[in-house]
């Protein structure tokens, strides 16, 4: 066998078994000619010497330390790695039967894929075997979101690696909160660009040997070899570290995690496997609540550093609303969800592009379009989080005007809800009395005017009158 490209080239070994008939290790017996010349290793100085050995003393050069950890007769593997030693990216495919021969082909795929072509018919093992090393077969294993392995490649490394020298071996699974609030409030590119972010993070966290693949829309799976328990708690870990350490520019990470461990040989790697991904559900039912919670609040005070809207407006918002609530003799169901509106009422704006948040002038008509999805997007937001802030549809309302001009005009009248109605009258006096970039501020009595003249078209009449006379009776309601 010769070398088929000046980059390419390959080590054949032969098994050697006690007098038992047990398989020891395996004796370098043939190399490629251009050894030397490709990694620097002359063949003469590791020719028949054992694989165990020649891996200890070499420089990692050619990845032998790692192939010689996980070998195992009668066997197929086939990976890419970079090769720092040689500063070249290699596809490399290890064959082996039962008793005798293990042939590792080294091919080098740093260059165009066209060499991979030009060399793949040429490429054969001994038993007529060949290897496919077009575009094709390299993507084949690998998602094209994530760069991680496939559903496919986890379940054929999990048969080949479920062996008894691999023990103890863990499985992690691993679910992204919060995909469909992603995907829903700032679109499919911002949740492909989450689970990307959870591609990096889990390739930067586990080792070169573990198994890293996304097996579903938001579903990862770890298969980690001689690892216990307690180390892949340790991993988990530090994954989450790093979410915490690594969000988006509007959006932390969050998952959850199910681990299992196969001990025992005579233990079924299925039930392992369903044991771990059992655990994550019941984490994920736990924690996804509050992931989501944290989140949006997360979005929240991202939201507060770019635009005016800080924490004095909802604070002074809810001393007004629920004096209004008082007044209004509100239920304590309705008093909560004016609460969740003066806090979470302009969360969708962490949509909309920061330029427009902050312009000081007026903005152009395509702009103004632009502010108006606002309600929408924090509709989308809101509503995966229905559990625990039941206030999607009052989100989408708020900026509905009693004749019906409003946006996005779905409703008028008495068929805006009741709390919507109030929170609309608080919600545009705290903007006209307090200091925005864009418009001059208002004094109370200017603003207090402005409320009743708009009384019958934007306002409800009769709120209207109740908060015009809750705010002259009470001069110092407002909260600064």
């Amino acid at each position: 066998m010769e070398h088929l490209s000046k980059n390419d080239f390959f080590l054949v070994f032969k098994g050697i078994f006690n007098t038992e008939g047990n398989f020891e290790d395996y004796v370098l017996t043939k190399t490629s000619d251009n050894l030397q010349k490709v990694s620097g290793i002359n063949p003469n100085d590791i020719l028949g010497e054992k694989i165990s050995k020649i891996a200890a003393e070499e420089t990692n050069s050619i990845n032998l330390r790692e192939i010689q950890k996980h070998m195992v007769p009668n066997t197929q593997r086939k990976y890419e790695r970079y090769l720092k030693g040689l500063d070249k990216t290699y596809f490399i495919n290890i064959f082996s039967d039962d008793r005798d021969y293990m042939i590792i082909f080294y091919t080098d795929i740093t260059k165009h894929i066209k060499e991979l072509e030009k060399t793949k018919s040429k490429l054969e093992h001994t038993k007529g075997e060949i290897v496919d090393f077009s575009k094709k077969a390299l993507a084949r294993y690998k998602d094209s979101l994530t760069g991680l392995y496939t559903r496919e490649f986890f379940y054929e490394e999990l048969k080949r690696l479920n062996t008894k020298r691999q023990l103890p071996i863990s499985i992690i699974m691993g679910d992204l909160n919060g995909l469909k609030l992603i995907n829903d409030a700032f679109g499919h590119s911002m949740g492909d660009k989450a689970l990307k972010r959870i591609g990096e993070i889990l390739q930067d966290t586990f080792r070169d040997e573990d198994i890293i693949a996304r097996v579903g829309g938001d579903e990862f799976m770890i298969l980690l070899p001689k690892t216990n328990k307690k180390t892949s708690e340790e991993i988990v870990k530090r994954v989450r570290q790093k979410c915490e350490e690594k969000p988006l520019d509007i959006i932390n990470i969050n998952v959850s995690f199910g681990i299992s461990t196969k001990i025992k040989p005579d233990e079924n790697i299925n039930e392992i496997l369903e044991e771990a991904e059992d655990k994550m559900y019941f984490n994920k039912l736990k924690e996804g609540k509050q992931a989501k919670l944290k989140m949006i609040n997360y979005l929240k005070e991202k939201l507060q550093k770019i635009t005016f809207e800080n924490k004095g407006h909802y604070e002074r918002l809810k001393v007004m609303g629920m004096e209004m609530a008082e007044i209004l003799n509100f239920t304590e169901v309705e008093e909560e969800e004016l609460k969740l509106l003066c806090e979470y009422h302009d969360i969708g704006k962490i949509g909309v592009p920061k330029k427009i948040l902050q312009k000081k002038t007026k903005l152009t008509k395509k702009e103004w379009e632009s502010m108006k999805k606002h309600s929408e997007i924090g509709y989308n937001i809101i509503k995966e989080s229905r559990e625990i802030i039941s206030i999607d549809e009052f989100i989408l309302q708020h900026h509905e005007r009693w004749d019906g001009k409003g946006y996005p005009g779905l409703l008028k009248g008495e068929e805006i809800p009741l709390v919507v109605r109030v929170f609309s009258i608080i919600d545009a006096y705290d903007a006209m009395v307090n200091e925005r970039p864009y418009k001059e501020q208002m004094t109370r009595e200017k603003a207090l005017e402005e409320i009743k003249n708009k009384s019958g078209s934007q306002f409800d009449p009769h709120i209207t009158k109740k908060f015009t006379d809750l705010m002259k009776n009470h001069p110092k309601i407002q909260v600064m």
